[in-house]
């Protein structure tokens, strides 16, 4: 296989137009805008494991597995022993989406994410709260 010969930039002739120039005339008819500061950045999220007493939801044993059988080949990551109602357990495979870029769903009372992400999730688990988290097989 040859290689195609490389193309100097070096010396390279300047433009023969400038493709700003049409802009500067649309430009000079806007009035000056003023300054403004950015906007504050918007507050997290309060974890879904915390409550408004204060006392976290997502004590005692949260088992974070890796599982394979009965899902076509593929692994999944399965997680129980959370004890949130239904819209918690949504809203928290919701964030784990966004979290971690993969599928999840509820199912019944465990959440399913698609992929190997024991270790990770176990991470996420504790910053969000969890008192204690233990990782099957």
């Amino acid at each position: 296989m040859s290689r195609k010969p490389k193309i100097s930039t070096d010396g390279a002739p300047t433009l023969s137009s400038n493709p700003f120039a049409a802009l500067g005339g649309a430009l000079g008819d806007l009035p000056p805008g003023e300054a403004t500061e950015p906007s504050p950045p918007e507050p997290k999220p309060k974890p879904v494991g915390a409550s408004a007493g204060g006392a976290s939801t997502l004590r005692g044993k949260i088992v974070v597995r890796r599982e394979k059988k009965g899902r076509g080949g593929k692994t999944a990551t399965v997680i129980e022993g959370l004890s949130l109602r239904p819209a918690g357990l949504t809203d928290m495979a919701k964030r784990m989406r966004r979290s971690f870029g993969c599928g999840a769903k509820v199912e019944g009372e465990t959440i399913v994410l698609t992929g190997t992400l024991t270790e990770r999730v176990r991470d996420w688990l504790l910053a969000e709260g969890a008192t204690r988290v233990v990782i099957g097989n």
